[in-house]
């Protein structure tokens, strides 16, 4: 039984408090019973006595003894403090992020009409040169729905491959979600790099995450790749790591990132001046994606294809990659009690010295 904060390990003593109005009619019915007989010279005068101070707190001692038999029933009944203990058993999901960071990953084709807006009327030089347009481009957005993914784990290592002309291992399976949010926010700066940005090689990028997942003891195991090209530098193809994935029991999501059709948003150079402004171009044909080998990897492990052509399309798919790999988590919960009867068991044993102690000195009664 649980009383507020408190836990009662013999409850069943509380029908003892049965007994406080029962005691307090009889000392009534007692105190209405007796009759005292004294010989007093003038009933005048015993009229006009007032009785004392003492005569009126005389009912102080059974009080205290009634009291002192409300603590002992408390004290019998155990009140317990309750501390919960929780241990988690959790089967972990083991996820790898695979980024493409290749140079067009740069490109400003997922904007919204506010953002395009906004853009536009903004100095495109100094845009470009301080490379703020970055967190408006297919990189920009990847980052920032990543980041959410990841802090929405919990308990779950992951970890961070990226992948342009050759495939980089950026962070191992890590617990450490700060320092794996650092280093994703740090990826632009490879599509930066006209070496590495320069192609796109999804299988090798595929093979570097099952290659940190290829010992996980983990139930699950899942890579989540994120791309915009075509490969053209693998030495080992998409298709071929997905096979490896297969034999690896490694579920392999992958997302399409870009528009399919439409105008893209970019920088165009004065060749006479060289000043630099906006200009739009058509998306042609052979920016696309190869969505015909991300839906065969996908297919081949257990996963699924995704396309997004703007950031709330991301957002709804790295969501649905969440729910889709759930972690599960076992709680047991255990409890240790400590003893409270202790504080009730004084209590009631100081009442009943005071009582006998008034008893027999300040209400001490002579027959």
């Amino acid at each position: 039984m649980d009383i507020g904060a408190y836990h009662f390990q013999n409850p069943e003593a509380f029908w003892l408090f049965i007994l406080v109005p029962v005691l307090i009619a009889l000392y009534v019915y007692r105190q209405q019973r007796r009759k005292s007989t004294i010989k007093f010279p003038a009933l005048a005068i015993a009229k006009k006595a007032v009785p004392s101070r003492r005569v009126r707190l005389r009912h102080i001692v059974p009080a205290l003894r009634l009291a002192a038999l409300c603590c002992f029933i408390v004290a019998l009944a155990r009140p317990q403090n309750a501390m919960e203990i929780e241990y988690t058993n959790t089967d972990g999901v083991d996820i790898m992020l695979v980024l493409d960071v290749s140079g067009s990953m740069g490109t400003l084709d997922m904007l919204t009409r506010v953002e395009q807006a906004k853009l536009g009327v903004m100095n495109a030089e100094r845009i470009y040169k301080s490379g703020d347009f970055w967190k408006y481009s297919r990189m920009g957005y990847a980052q920032d729905v990543i980041a959410e993914f990841i802090q929405k784990r919990r308990s779950d290592r992951i970890g961070l491959s990226a992948f342009g002309s050759r495939a980089m291992t950026q962070c191992p399976l890590t617990l450490d979600y700060g320092s794996l949010l650092e280093i994703l926010g740090a990826t632009d700066e490879l599509a930066r790099d006209s070496v590495v940005a320069s192609r796109t090689a999804i299988g090798d990028g595929l093979m570097n995450a099952l290659a940190r997942l290829q010992k996980s003891e983990a139930k699950s195991k899942v890579v989540i790749l994120l791309t915009d090209g075509k490969d053209n530098a693998s030495v080992i193809s998409p298709v071929r790591a997905a096979e490896v994935a297969q034999s690896l029991g490694i579920k392999v999501y992958t997302v399409g990132v870009g528009k399919k059709k439409g105008k893209i948003l970019g920088f165009q150079v004065n060749p006479w001046t060289g000043e630099i402004s906006w200009a739009e171009s058509d998306i042609t044909p052979e920016e696309g994606i190869d969505e015909s080998t991300l839906v065969a990897v996908a297919q081949k492990t257990g996963g699924k294809f995704y396309r997004a052509e703007n950031k709330e399309q991301l957002e709804e798919i790295y969501s649905e990659i969440d729910q889709l790999e759930k972690t599960e988590i076992e709680t047991v919960v255990y409890a240790r009690y400590a003893e409270k009867f202790y504080p009730w068991l004084l209590a009631g044993a100081l009442l009943i010295l005071l009582e006998l102690l008034l008893a027999n000195t300040r209400f001490v009664r002579i027959p």
